[in-house]
């Protein structure tokens, strides 16, 4: 994986600047339906346990190998807070299954703006990213519009000291994005994250 990203950040792609040739349909269709912008307001005026939050995510490194997501969770009240940010690479496993590999930005502070400040993406190098180990997301393709995807079970272990692992449940249409995160004991009772369901995202706009 290291060496990968080596690759990546060291020989960009010559490609032309006004096209993208598409070399995997079903992996475009999903990277697609990802890219934009996304609000749970319907779901947060209806339930109150569900905070009013903003889902962006936008395609990055286009001259390089692989498809590359922005992912940022922000508060809709307070803009300025941010729950998380996320860089996150797209590709296909084998003949069904599509893997989302996740990175965490290190001094995320720095790039706290950079939805605003797009340059600061290329300023990003191996040593500002950490991949969350074993928190791989594994997409599979229901239908021609819908992706379902979810982590490996107890396989994402967590920095908050008092949860053992991390679930990740995901299923992608072409305007909506379902989320649910779960925390876990070591006895396998949950203890973070939502019990009644997932944040129910829907599309506000193309980025």
């Amino acid at each position: 994986m290291k060496q990968l990203l080596r690759i990546v950040f060291l020989f960009p792609l010559l490609i032309s600047c006004n096209s993208e040739v598409v070399k995997d349909l079903e992996l475009h269709n999903l990277v697609s339906s990802l890219v934009g912008e996304f609000s749970n307001i319907e779901q947060a005026k209806n339930d109150s346990g569900f905070a009013h939050l903003n889902l962006t995510n936008i395609r990055i490194w286009k001259d390089r190998p692989g498809y590359w997501i922005y992912s940022e969770v922000s508060d809709a009240k307070e803009n300025d807070y941010i729950y998380s940010q996320r860089i996150l690479s797209y590709e296909r496993l084998d003949s069904f299954t599509f893997i989302n590999t996740s990175y965490i930005i290190r001094n995320a502070k720095d790039y706290k703006n950079i939805l605003n400040n797009k340059h600061l993406f290329n300023q990003l190098t191996l040593d500002s990213l950490e991949i969350r180990k074993g928190c791989q997301v594994y997409f599979e393709k229901n239908t021609s519009t819908i992706y379902t995807g979810k982590t490996k079970k107890k396989s994402c272990s967590s920095s908050i000291n008092y949860i053992e692992y991390i679930s990740s449940n995901f299923v992608i249409s072409s305007d909506k994005i379902s989320i649910w995160n779960k925390g876990y004991d070591k006895k396998g009772k949950q203890i973070w994250g939502k019990i009644t369901g997932p944040y129910m995202y829907k599309r506000v706009a193309k980025k």
